[in-house]
């Protein structure tokens, strides 16, 4: 998983204030962690939900699938659901996080959504 400190610590040459860059940042990586993200297996049969910085905060298994499905497949499934979620919350904080230091240091001549385009979804 991508160290959002690292990745707050290689933005900071972007501006020239990077005592506010990094309070910026600091506060983005606050709010997405803070959120919650799901990743889905066995076509939603297994739930994952992760934070914004990828711990996990529940699974879900449908009872349905836990009545149909055998115990190495629902493992499977439970990895897969879980790296789901990873990767959309590691997804947002990263971009999230770009956003931020691009606006702070091209704000006043590209508008948020020129800058939008550019990022990861």
């Amino acid at each position: 998983m991508t160290d959002p400190h690292a990745l707050a610590e290689s933005l900071r040459g972007l501006v020239d204030d990077p005592a506010a860059l990094q309070h910026r940042l600091r506060t983005v990586i606050e709010s997405v962690h803070t959120e919650s993200f799901t990743g889905t297996a066995l076509s939603g049969g297994v739930v994952a939900t992760v934070d914004g910085l990828g711990a996990l905060r529940s699974i879900e298994i449908a009872t349905t699938t836990k009545r149909t499905t055998d115990n190495l497949t629902l493992g499977d499934a439970v990895t897969s659901a879980v790296h789901a979620a990873e990767q959309t919350a590691r997804t947002a904080l990263v971009s999230r996080v770009l956003e931020s230091a691009l606006t702070a240091r091209y704000g006043a001549v590209i508008d948020a959504a020129r800058i939008r385009r550019f990022l990861p979804d």
